[in-house]
């Protein structure tokens, strides 16, 4: 395909890396509005990803998480990096076979094999050595809440919700240790493959992991906003985990949902009401709104 569809960069570094391509469609666009994902195929019908990242934080997360992450989870389990370029944010990746579970079509059983099998993808991660995962500087409590609470009011949202938020945000969640974390732990980057009957689930897009405490975002999605209406959903996780969570874990997760709320609201309106996004702000508000309910 010529330079004039893809970006002259893009071009350059997917000729160096497959040779002659095609593209097969743009399949994500930055908020103004430009392409940042591009699906193509090489001569020998091999599909490749290129994308370029919003930045070299990003960039630096998912190419060290491709080195060092990917291959733990096993041939299959997540693409394969083929060429990157620092200055430009670019890299190229093999195309994970499958279907992500959020378009996918499952029966019950289906399902909790695709959560058991997301358990094992984390438990994999999260005991993985940090040394040299990228780490964010976390801000002060304080500062998170407050930060929260302003987004709160920016969503619009009703003063007794913000007042919810405000109440399950009071006190600094119990500290956990920290691990290798996917960042963007979910349906939507959980890719299920079928082998005849068997499922095989697989993991994309690690340019949010680095190293925080998993209660932050792999376990609370889960947890808070995935399945706190389904139990079975849950036990299939912990099953794959290996483990149930902790007392403080949980705690932890409470909290952390109620700071994501704000923050997965404004995403969901400035991405034209993205309704899995916005299902999951919904639920957390549903759950925080009754004090002392289980998780």
């Amino acid at each position: 395909m010529s330079a004039a569809v893809v970006p002259e960069d893009v071009d350059r570094l997917l000729r160096a890396t497959a040779g002659r391509y095609e593209l097969v469609g743009v399949r994500s666009f930055a908020r103004a509005g430009h392409p940042v994902v591009w699906e193509v195929a090489d001569e020998g019908g091999r599909r490749l990803f290129a994308k370029r990242h919003k930045n070299a934080l990003m960039h630096r997360r998912e190419t060290t998480a491709y080195r060092i992450l990917a291959p733990a989870l096993g041939a299959g389990r997540a693409p394969d990096l083929l060429a990157e370029d620092a200055r430009p944010l670019l890299v190229i990746t093999t195309a994970l076979a499958g279907t992500p579970v959020i378009k996918a079509a499952l029966t019950a059983a289906e399902e909790q094999e695709v959560y058991r099998q997301a358990g094992q993808l984390a438990a994999l991660i999260h005991p993985h050595p940090t040394a040299t995962a990228p780490v964010v500087d976390r801000l002060p409590w304080a500062e998170e809440r407050e930060r929260a609470l302003a987004r709160a009011r920016d969503a619009q949202l009703t003063q007794e919700d913000v007042e919810v938020l405000a109440q399950a945000t009071r006190t600094e969640p119990p500290s956990t240790p920290l691990a290798y974390c996917h960042g963007d732990f979910g349906p939507r980057n959980w890719i299920v493959r079928r082998d005849g009957a068997r499922l095989t689930l697989g993991l994309i897009d690690f340019e949010r992991s680095q190293a925080e405490e998993p209660a932050r975002r792999d376990l609370m999605r889960v947890m808070l906003q995935l399945t706190p209406r389904r139990a079975d959903l849950r036990a299939a996780f912990t099953a794959g985990y290996g483990r149930e969570l902790t007392a403080r874990e949980l705690a932890a997760c409470r909290a952390w949902a109620a700071i994501d709320c704000p923050a997965a609201l404004r995403w969901s309106l400035d991405h034209h009401r993205d309704e899995e996004v916005l299902g999951y702000a919904r639920t957390v508000l549903d759950l925080l709104r009754t004090p002392g309910t289980a998780l």
